[in-house]
């Protein structure tokens, strides 16, 4: 399949205007936001850069595509879109077979009542003797009346601008929407389900406008590693002192321990996570390395102690040991005499050491 493929939403009514008039301040990233995004073929190409916020006390980093997507009435779950995906049929194993060269097709678009940039995966079984791109709107796949498979897959892909760039990279991909080109970045597989992000902010205006922490990055509790991760966030406004210090708080685990009022905007926002610094090491990982590192140091001096201890045995033995059978009257003596006081010698030399080493360790 020439292209990586992609359900059905409706946008909910009445969103807090409170949350569309404050977002540019909430996620700190105003170059990136979507939320006039009403007509993707009149606006000009954008890069996305990336918005620095916590991940457990730790930096991570995400795209902001802004909140051209819908919770659903209940807040529990993202609305989604589909998105038609052009097969001939699947094989045995089920696997779809691609119409080679055919871009997906979708029948919404950011401004559309209806869009999501989380699109459930629809398969269109086409004939063998389809040609790539012949169809190229929702539209003509229905009149043609060709058989749908809807795969239960989800995947994130906001369209954007003609020409648009991620800043670390991440190609267009090109659809189809009623015969016009549109674009999106793919993002791959998410669930429906949105994870909370916590936006800091020390009260409300008089007309429910939120104040934020000036300075304050948004937190997050989970990352694509995660279970539970999803790139669809769930805003929630939380209330701090007036005189609270940006950045002091890093980790929705001290935000729900703090007792802080939680505020939810009924907002959600495309956000996905590229990266995210390492944990720095546990005190009882550090603990566990000292250790190891003295019981090393400790090993390599008592090897160090052996080698030296059996240097002088050897050198005792030496000194004990004849280095030739010496002459007795001018006569040589029988070699089997030498041969036994040099075993002697050996046995006195070994003795000394196993005493050595013995009194060594009683002594540690």
């Amino acid at each position: 399949m020439s292209a990586p493929f992609y359900q059905k939403m409706r946008r909910t009514p009445g969103k807090m205007l409170l949350g569309v008039v404050f977002l540019v301040a909430l996620l700190a990233a105003p170059a990136s936001l979507v939320f006039a995004q009403d007509n993707v073929f009149s606006q000009p190409a954008k890069n996305y850069e990336l918005v620095q916020g916590w991940y457990q006390g730790r930096e991570t980093f995400y795209y902001d595509f802004g909140p051209s997507t819908p919770l659903i009435e209940d807040g529990s779950g993202v609305v989604t879109a589909p998105i038609y995906v052009l097969v001939t049929g699947f094989d045995a194993e089920g696997n779809p077979q691609a119409v080679s060269g055919q871009s997906n097709i979708v029948d919404v678009i950011p401004g559309d009542d209806g869009y999501s940039d989380l699109w459930e995966v629809t398969f269109v079984t086409v004939p063998a003797d389809y040609e790539a791109n012949s169809i190229t709107s929702a539209q003509e796949l229905i009149d043609a009346g060709y058989e749908q498979t809807i795969a239960g897959v989800y995947v994130n892909c906001p369209i954007v601008p003609a020409g648009s760039t991620l800043s670390e990279g991440g190609d267009l991909v090109q659809g189809w929407y009623k015969g016009q080109e549109v674009f999106y970045f793919d993002f791959g597989p998410n669930p429906t389900t949105p994870a909370p992000i916590y936006v800091l902010v020390t009260g409300f205006d008089a007309e429910g406008n939120p104040q934020a922490v000036s300075g304050q990055s948004n937190i997050i509790d989970v990352i694509p590693e995660d279970e539970g991760y999803s790139a669809f966030w769930s805003v929630n406004f939380v209330t701090v002192p007036a005189d609270y210090q940006a950045n002091t708080i890093t980790d929705a685990a001290d935000i729900l321990a703090g007792g802080y009022e939680i505020t939810p905007a009924g907002i959600l926002v495309n956000c996905p996570v590229i990266r995210t610094a390492d944990a720095p090491a546990t005190m009882a990982e550090d603990d566990a390395m000292m250790a190891e590192d003295e019981a090393m140091m400790e090993d390599e001096a008592m090897m160090a102690e052996d080698e030296a201890m059996m240097a002088e045995d050897e050198a005792m033995m030496a000194e004990e040991t004849p280095a030739a059978l010496p002459a007795t009257g001018g006569v040589k003596s029988e070699p089997v005499l030498w041969s036994i006081l040099a075993a002697v010698g050996a046995a006195f030399a070994g003795l000394g050491f196993y005493l050595r080493r013995r009194n060594a360790s009683t002594s540690h």
